[in-house]
């Protein structure tokens, strides 16, 4: 299958306005890493919606640049309770806003990499049942034809694969519902999601 492409002309309808003030609702992307979300989330986020940002490679920058330890090549344990401690931050950032929110990875996605490190951590379980997201989350499958490896995403298509799987188990144990993104191109996928939210 050939790489898919962004038709840099494509346009949707720009959601930054709103005709009356509602409730924010909370939008989880999740699933494989190397699924192409980043893609999809910077064509949601052009059309004029709130995107939240994954924590994992804010935190990875961060720590490098000051030469930390909380990188997961030093101490996994650490890099993830940081992670955590963002992620909530982030939910509660958005608390007061009158506009819907999408969110790259949530909570539960942190029990996924504590797992992944063969970490038990029971703050993580905690907060995944006190910030809860929109019930129906979108995932991302795994898809060999892009994905890709780079400096910070090192691990093979299978490995990601069964984190993928992972993510959506501990999603169904949370109680949420998953809604699976189809493999076609990102400005597809941006508008199958963008159907099921507004």
């Amino acid at each position: 299958m050939a790489a898919v492409e962004i038709n840099p002309s494509f346009e949707f309808k720009n959601f930054s306005d709103k005709d009356e003030v509602n409730m924010p609702k909370r939008f989880i992307i999740t699933g494989a890493m190397g699924s192409g979300k980043s893609t999809v989330l910077q064509l949601l986020k052009s059309s004029g919606l709130n995107v939240i940002e994954e924590p994992a490679r804010q935190i990875l920058a961060e720590q490098r640049s000051i030469e930390d330890e909380g990188v997961p090549e030093k101490n996994p344990k650490y890099f993830l309770q940081l992670m955590l401690s963002r992620s909530i931050y982030q939910f509660k950032q958005t608390q007061d806003l009158n506009e819907d929110v999408i969110y790259d990875r949530g909570m539960p996605d942190i029990l996924a990499y504590f797992d992944l490190f063969n970490i038990s951590y029971p703050p993580a379980q905690k907060a995944s049942k006190i910030f809860r997201y929109e019930p129906k989350v979108f995932v991302f499958p795994a898809w060999q034809e892009i994905y890709t490896t780079d400096d910070e995403r090192k691990m093979s298509f299978e490995l990601a694969q069964e984190f993928g799987m992972k993510v959506q188990k501990i999603y169904r144990d949370y109680g949420y519902s998953i809604i699976n993104v189809p493999c076609v191109s990102p400005n597809e996928r941006a508008k199958f999601i963008l159907e099921r939210i507004v």
